[in-house]
């Protein structure tokens, strides 16, 4: 019985060591996203690929890409644009309100095809605010001064703009903190089953904080939440933020973007640093 097992198993071993030919894959070359949209992709930060070919997920990729694909002939490949939702590098997320791009080709093993997405913003998204008025190059967003120290203020510089005008808040050990608001925006969705974002291009060599303020029409009685901290950034950023939760929390009729700017101190309560400046540009609101 022993020898029956024996050469049993000798029989499977030698049968799973039988050379078996492995498929060879065709290749996609994934390059950098165009966006047909103000500003183009130098706007955006577009840095991944969500990649579909015949409506198989194959995975997200970082842009350009190399993409293996076990397919062979005529097929349909579909990608979507990728982007790193709150500027966090462990959450890559398609982002909705881009387009996807879909194109047909050829595949064939061993062979790569090369693919140029483009991409706009989808017919559906809704901006509160226009977005010429975002840019603050013609018609400006309108803010407005929180704090209580009447010598700081916000202007619109083009001096280290981004393009065009930015909004510019600087600050110093005399006049260490600045904060200010944007114009409310009222019937953001706020059940959940809408999306919100926020698009910011931003450049500072101090940290400053973004929040999101909620009122009932009345800005006595706002209430506050802290949506992010940023890390100082010597050339100009851009960050896409997901606000969906945060409206949901609040739960209010208006709300506000509210940017705080402090001149950061050490354990011991000093300054450490002697002045600091925070740009702000391209405030894009948008929603389902």
């Amino acid at each position: 019985m022993n020898k029956l097992l024996g050469l049993l198993v000798l029989v499977v071993f030698f049968g799973a060591c039988k050379d078996e030919d492995e498929p060879i894959p065709a290749y996609l070359q994934i390059e950098p996203f165009a966006v047909n949209a103000l500003g183009g992709a130098d706007w955006q930060k577009i840095t991944d690929a969500w990649v579909y070919v015949d409506d198989q997920f194959l995975g997200g990729y970082t842009l350009p890409a190399t993409v293996p694909v076990l397919a062979n002939g005529n097929a349909t490949v579909r990608v979507y644009a990728g982007v790193k939702e709150n500027g966090l590098q462990q959450t890559p997320a398609l982002y909705p309100f881009l387009d996807y791009y879909e194109t047909s080709v050829t595949l064939s093993p061993a062979t790569t095809t090369v693919i140029s997405p483009e991409t706009q913003y989808v017919a559906n998204a809704v901006f509160p605010w226009l977005i010429e008025r975002t840019t603050f190059n013609t018609t400006s967003l309108v803010l407005e001064n929180r704090d209580n120290d009447t010598v700081t203020t916000f202007v619109l510089t083009t001096a280290g703009a981004f393009e065009g005008r930015s909004v510019k808040m600087a600050v110093d050990t005399a006049h260490s903190i600045i904060e200010i608001a944007t114009e409310l925006v009222e019937d953001l969705p706020s059940t959940g089953d809408r999306q919100v974002w926020l698009e910011l291009h931003y450049k500072n060599d101090m940290p400053f904080e973004l929040w999101l303020l909620g009122s009932q029409g009345s800005t006595s009685n706002e209430l506050s939440r802290p949506v992010y901290q940023f890390l100082p950034s010597v050339s100009w950023n851009k960050i896409y933020f997901n606000l969906t939760d945060f409206l949901v929390n609040l739960q209010q009729d208006d709300y506000r973007l509210f940017f705080r700017v402090s001149l950061p101190r050490n354990i011991n309560g000093d300054f450490q640093q002697e002045q600091g400046e925070v740009f702000l540009d391209n405030i894009r609101l948008v929603h389902f």
